[in-house]
């Protein structure tokens, strides 16, 4: 399977906090239990990481939702819901966007289980610079 195409903004100093729904072509959720999910944002292929997001095997695992935090959470944005409802929440606190100075970046979203390695998600963001 090819991995979905979406592309979305960021605004430079605020926080980004979002989900995605994991579902098969029925539209029924696909269990997150046991993977492992990662998103890099990078200028560029072959370029230094903007930021790198990591989820825990554990759903919920201390994730603080917090102005200079950036996590991926496999239990959805809330951090509460169940591996099963296939909830990837994305975290990137006002700080942490702060520090952007892109126009247009790229981005993957990976998961893996042991030894097999799916990318699950892939764009473009685009950055909205603010002036204050």
């Amino acid at each position: 399977m090819a991995a979905g195409s979406y592309s979305f903004l960021i605004e430079r100093g605020s926080t980004v906090d979002f989900e995605l729904r994991y579902q098969d072509s029925n539209q029924e959720p696909i269990s997150l239990n046991g993977q492992f999910a990662e998103m890099r944002i990078r200028s560029g292929f072959d370029k230094t990481a903007i930021v790198e997001l990591t989820s825990s095997l554990v759903p919920g695992a201390s994730y603080t939702k917090t102005s200079g935090s950036a996590f991926l959470s496999i239990s959805g944005s809330d951090l509460s819901s169940p591996v099963a409802s296939g909830s990837i929440g994305i975290y990137i606190g006002h700080e942490v966007t702060s520090t952007f100075n892109f126009d247009t970046a790229l981005y993957d979203i990976e998961l893996t289980t042991g030894e097999a390695r799916t990318r699950l998600l892939q764009g473009r963001v685009k950055l909205s610079k603010d002036i204050t």
